[in-house]
């Protein structure tokens, strides 16, 4: 971190990554692969906490999913990871949505996506222009796949980001730590969510 206003003072828009329960819950497909988020209540409090900080400030919240209609739309996911080729995150399943504790609300936009980034053949871009957002807050899972993806397409398009090292999670905590090193070398700047949450909302209280 560098210090002051982590957002710049620009129009900022908080971008929540794929806590579904596939990829997060014990009973998801990725945690029956042996894929598990340490401290999923502590992600998901430290998540609520921005997000009510990005409501409290005025911020936009968009939730981005990553789900398929049917299965020939996993595509070459299916060859690296087998256990998706025929269950997990398919629309309208359990295991498609947001883990218990997260809710949107009217006013805020889903996202869904079928490959890592959340750019990829999404509505994201537009989505982002129609808000004037020039900046977003980036939480979620997983780190070092579609968080990391996420961040480097939101820099490729002069997108200042910042990630809210506490508020992602990995699998595996090497690759989760060198992971948010490498985006906070250009792609990004890293600050803790209590540092982040005072930026969406100055005027909340500090504990």
């Amino acid at each position: 971190m560098t210090g002051g206003d982590v957002t710049g003072g620009d129009v900022t828009a908080l971008v929540v990554i794929d806590v579904q329960n596939d990829y997060c819950h014990p009973d998801g497909v990725f945690a029956g692969a042996g894929l598990r988020v340490a401290d999923l209540d502590g992600l998901v409090e430290r998540i609520t906490a921005l997000v009510a900080a990005a409501r409290a400030g005025g911020r936009p919240v968009v939730w981005v999913r990553m789900e398929w209609d049917d299965d020939a739309q996993v595509g070459l996911l299916a060859e690296r990871s087998p256990f998706l080729a025929a269950t997990g995150l398919r629309s309208g399943t359990w295991g498609a949505e947001l883990v218990a504790g997260l809710e949107p609300r009217p006013g805020d936009t889903v996202v869904r996506k079928r490959r890592f980034s959340a750019f990829h053949d999404t509505t994201l871009d537009e989505v982002l222009a129609g808000l004037g957002a020039t900046t977003i807050v980036v939480a979620g899972v997983r780190t070092d796949f579609c968080v990391e993806s996420t961040v480097r397409d939101a820099f490729f398009r002069d997108l200042r980001v910042v990630v809210a090292s506490d508020a992602v999670a990995g699998y595996v905590d090497d690759l989760h730590s060198n992971s948010l090193r490498l985006m906070g070398t250009v792609f990004a700047e890293v600050a803790p969510t209590d540092v982040v949450v005072r930026t969406l909302a100055p005027e909340l209280p500090v504990h």
